[in-house]
């Protein structure tokens, strides 16, 4: 039996954000498999009475160039189930590859989308998440797509507790497309533990770097391993005492207005942006959970 969520007033407090919608998946490629999934995640989502924001790519709503009813059908049922909406990107673009112009024109591509859809339920488009959480490798760059999305009235979206989600279910689709519903099982189980070990990881971190508790916005994504599992993951989040809030409650925490100066690469935690821009070196860094071996093996086919 599921544990339904505590009380905001809950010491601990974590955000759930979905990534890729409508879907991400090798197994529920079919019109009617998408639905499945969406229903899945709705169902545990709704269960826990979490108030998630779900990002959209864009070309994902498209059919041969045309949008795809069966695909806005989905986005309106995560509305129907009381979620919002965010932007991420058209083309999900990796902002470390392409100019300032053409990612912002990417940011365009989605906005152009979602705004008619939530413009009919009276809501707006604030959120916005980088694709691969990528957010500009020069100042310039990090400079220009701040006051641009600024500009458009986007609020960014952070992300607190980071992983490797995406290689879980490309490990548990592989193990479902090979029949193979013991491995798929196996993978399930390590998903949900790992899962736990990173928000275990991000919370000892946010106590070392601001000496208290604060809101955590968990990084998922609308795959297959969430439309089976997110669910015992919520669950134990709950027994852990944790409480389920949006990421406007999440956002409004003091710790999410400090100063990140981070430049590169890398797409990371926003707590590790915040400890580099306060001059952490590498052993405050240390203990993040991996994805054993065995799993991105599966998840690479090897």
């Amino acid at each position: 039996m599921y544990c339904l969520a505590r009380p905001v007033s809950a010491q601990k407090q974590i955000c759930i954000t979905i990534d890729d919608l409508p879907t991400v998946s090798r197994v529920y490629q079919t019109a009617g498999g998408r639905d499945t999934l969406t229903q899945h995640l709705l169902s545990h989502l709704t269960l826990h009475r979490v108030p998630a924001v779900g990002f959209v790519i864009g070309n994902r709503l498209l059919t041969e160039s045309r949008v795809d009813s069966s695909q806005i059908r989905l986005l309106n049922r995560w509305l129907d189930a009381g979620m919002e909406l965010g932007n991420h990107t058209f083309a999900h673009k990796d902002y470390n590859d392409v100019s300032t112009t053409i990612y912002q024109q990417d940011v365009l591509g989605g906005e152009t989308l979602l705004k008619p859809l939530l413009q009919k339920r009276v809501q707006s488009l604030r959120y916005f998440r980088h694709p691969f959480l990528h957010r500009g490798n020069t100042p310039g760059k990090c400079d220009s797509l701040s006051r641009f999305l600024i500009s458009r009235g986007y609020e960014e979206a952070a992300v607190s507790v980071d992983n490797g989600d995406y290689l879980f279910s490309a490990a548990y689709d592989r193990a479902l497309l090979q029949h193979n519903p013991t491995l798929a099982a196996s993978v399930g189980r390590q998903y949900v533990d790992y899962m736990m070990a990173c928000i275990h990881y991000y919370e000892a971190q946010a106590d070392s770097l601001f000496r208290r508790p604060i809101p955590h916005i968990l990084l998922t994504h609308a795959n297959t391993i969430n439309s089976v599992y997110l669910g015992e993951l919520l669950t134990r989040l709950a027994a852990e005492g944790f409480a389920f809030i949006s990421l406007k409650q999440a956002q409004q925490d003091p710790a999410y207005r400090s100063t990140d100066t981070f430049v590169g690469k890398a797409g990371i935690s926003w707590l590790h942006r915040w400890a580099l821009t306060q001059g952490k070196k590498g052993s405050f860094f240390k203990g993040e959970p991996e994805v054993p071996e065995v799993v991105q093996a599966l998840a690479s086919g090897r």
